[in-house]
């Protein structure tokens, strides 16, 4: 991809990103695989039938469905309107869905439980706005209370960067462009699709490439103990091979 390729991401990238393509563009983001995701994250939070979890970035619900198995008592705060349309179509009228920003959650507090899936951390222009997620989610958190984080494996991702793709999906040509801005430690996507070759949508992402020391010291910046780090979601260990970094620990 030349640098005349490479458009000017706008900070409110998030607003445009998740509207109603996004489960065109994720198809393989399914209910059926987040099964296992949410098992495993239950397990690492030690998740009891009347422990409160809130979902930060819940989307569509996805991993809300299995994990109101293991407790009714589950929230799920996102942006997107249209995602959380869909997670009520999943979840039923009663389910707690509350369209909001990270930064400033709209909860009291009391959660037992925070999880935050498939990368929806990282978005915001400046670190200082990361680290006020952070701290909400210390915030929201009872004291001892759990949290995990499935974020991506920033060197691993700066290694294996696919700059171009191109695919189809339900009658959808998609293209994906990815770069990576050094300067700003970003790793950025622009993608667009066509329906029957007109236009469909274009819209971009842009996530801060934290390495997990970093990553580490903002949750203990923010008030919360890192207890382990996995590589994947059967538990490896996080490695430089690993494709993910996923944190759990607690409030102090």
């Amino acid at each position: 991809m030349s640098h005349n390729d490479r458009c000017e991401i706008p900070d409110d990238w998030y607003g445009q990103a998740f509207g109603a393509l996004y489960p065109i563009i994720y198809a393989h983001r399914t209910v059926e695989a987040a099964g296992p995701e949410a098992a495993f994250a239950a397990q690492c939070l030690e998740l009891r039938p009347g422990s409160r979890l809130l979902d930060l970035g819940c989307g569509n619900g996805r991993h809300l469905v299995h994990l109101r198995r293991e407790t009714p008592n589950v929230a799920g705060l996102d942006f997107s309107a249209e995602l959380l349309g869909m997670a009520r179509e999943l979840l039923g009228r009663e389910a707690s869905l509350v369209r909001g920003d990270m930064r400033r959650v709209p909860f009291g507090g009391g959660f037992d439980a925070v999880t935050n899936f498939f990368t929806s951390f990282g978005y915001f222009k400046t670190n200082g706005e990361d680290l006020a997620v952070l701290r909400e989610v210390a915030r929201v958190l009872i004291p001892g209370g759990r949290f995990f984080m499935d974020y991506l494996n920033a060197g691993r991702v700066e290694k294996t960067l696919v700059p171009e793709s191109n695919r189809e999906y339900k009658g959808y040509a998609i293209r994906e462009r990815r770069w990576i801005d050094p300067d700003r430690r970003r790793v950025n996507k622009t993608t667009e699709a066509w329906l029957g070759g007109r236009p469909a949508g274009r819209w971009h992402e842009s996530v801060r490439l934290y390495a997990e020391p970093d990553l580490r010291g903002m949750l203990e910046q923010a008030g919360l103990s890192v207890r382990a780090v996995f590589g994947s979601y059967r538990g490896e260990p996080a490695g430089d091979e690993q494709p993910r970094v996923i944190v759990v620990g607690e409030k102090r």
